[in-house]
């Protein structure tokens, strides 16, 4: 079918205002925040996202910390994410038939609950692996009801044409996050040693780092309860299910073969991030910083990957640009398997975040624009399915391998496999392609 029409208003091949550089991003980088209820959206989630990353990074060197064994941070991220697997379709489903700020507000309350927990449990020393992978696990079911609800919402915000723009920022401030975040929970860890002297460094920081996310959920309640759209569900065409989403990429074969290759990509490339904290003892000799330096650099590589997307993204431009994205995530991963030192490490981390980030917030803006309204919950629903299926699967597969052949033939082996991605992009993508794909 034919697609939808390229967004014209303000685009990224509009002429730069008058003023300098500051206008120019004004109307053209960060043109979605005149909308009011997504400048709030914006604002809230970059707060919590922020806390997220600093609990994330605390929760994967703790259990490391204690348990010493490279499968376990890969663990704790097959359990949060997992649960979208199975029950995505499910959250998609919600996310097109019940008011999408109402169920995030919801689920953004049950991960303030479950980060609380988190605090009395390290403060008391109980986190002992066990529970920490438990309470993971709740966390991944509250996501498999949110991650699609939030997607969905961002349409609503907007109008048409400033969409690829408003995906764009969503990856920068989800990317901000994922750089500064780290960057915060080092910090934290390397001032618990003075406010805490005798007891263990690693727990007291994850005390501070826990409760730090517990009152960034605080902002994003805040700022859904201002926000205006409700975010309605949309009239269904006929007879709903939750596996619409799934028969509309079959009927659509090319957004299909993007998110079958979306898919591979996260299987060879995301496990880099829970390889890191082997990586950074076992290969560049270094502690818990230099952990965080590496997690911060993917971040960073990942944040000029969404200003590009909010700057240049266009239909025009999608093509190209996820063959970049593709290819640069190869490149980063080899880099990582040959650096001999931090530095040149931390360089190629953000070389992997790039292309990851500059691939997936392309992909995701080609289906929010070619998805009809009252199906865009279950789209998406599927689209996080393939980002949270992939992950598990390559984390699982990549903390194993590197346990028993060691990290730098892993990092070989999954550089191999996204530079195979990268060539059945550019097979998918001659012709007429994925940059025109539509509905």
């Amino acid at each position: 079918m034919d697609s939808p029409p390229a967004p014209s208003h303000q685009g990224a091949n509009a002429p730069r205002p008058p003023g300098g550089l500051l206008s120019a991003l004004k109307a053209r980088t960060f043109r979605s925040l005149r909308h009011r209820d997504y400048r709030l959206y914006f604002a809230g989630q970059l707060v919590s996202f922020t806390g997220s990353w600093v609990q994330n990074a605390a929760l994967m060197w703790l259990v490391y910390h204690q348990t010493d064994d490279l499968r376990w941070p890969s663990y704790l991220l097959v359990a949060q994410v997992g649960p979208t697997v199975l029950l995505g379709t499910w959250g998609g489903h919600l996310a097109d038939r019940l008011p999408k700020r109402r169920l995030i507000q919801l689920t953004q309350a049950a991960f303030l609950l479950n980060a609380v927990v988190l605090v009395v449990l390290a403060a008391a020393e109980w986190a002992l692996p066990g529970l920490i992978l438990g309470l993971q696990v709740l966390n991944g079911l509250v996501q498999a009801i949110d991650l699609p609800a939030r997607l969905a919402f961002v349409p609503d915000l907007v109008p048409r044409a400033d969409l690829i723009n408003a995906v764009g920022l969503n990856s920068l401030l989800f990317n901000s996050a994922r750089a500064v975040g780290p960057a915060v929970a080092g910090l934290l860890f390397w001032a618990s040693a003075g406010v805490a002297p005798g007891a263990d460094p690693v727990a007291a920081g994850a005390v501070g780092c826990f409760g730090l996310n517990a009152v960034s959920f605080v902002a994003v309640l805040l700022a859904l309860r201002g926000i205006r759209q409700p975010g309605e569900p949309h009239p269904d065409r006929g007879e709903a299910s939750g596996w619409d989403g799934v028969r509309y990429l079959v009927e659509n074969p090319r957004l299909g073969g993007l998110v079958l290759l979306t898919l591979l990509l996260c299987v060879f490339a995301w496990p880099t991030l829970t390889l890191f904290p082997g990586y950074t003892r076992t290969v560049l000799g270094r502690e818990e910083t230099a952990y965080t330096s590496l997690v911060s650099g993917l971040g960073a590589g990942a944040l000029v990957a969404a200003l590009t997307t909010a700057t240049f993204g266009s239909a025009g431009r999608r093509a190209g640009f996820l063959l970049l994205g593709a290819g640069s995530a190869a490149a980063g991963i080899l880099g990582l398997s040959l650096a001999g030192g931090l530095p040149a490490a931390v360089g190629w981390a953000g070389c992997v975040g790039f292309g990851l980030i500059l691939f997936l917030s392309i992909g995701q803006s080609a289906l929010q624009l070619a998805v009809p309204d009252d199906r865009r919950g279950r789209v998406m629903a599927v689209w996080a399915i393939t980002l949270s299926a992939g992950a598990p699967a390559g984390h699982l597969l990549a903390g194993q391998a590197a346990d028993l052949v060691g990290i730098v033939p892993v990092l070989r082996g999954m550089a191999a496999g996204a530079a195979a991605v990268a060539l059945g992009l550019a097979a998918l993508t001659a012709g007429r392609g994925v940059g025109r794909a539509g509905k």
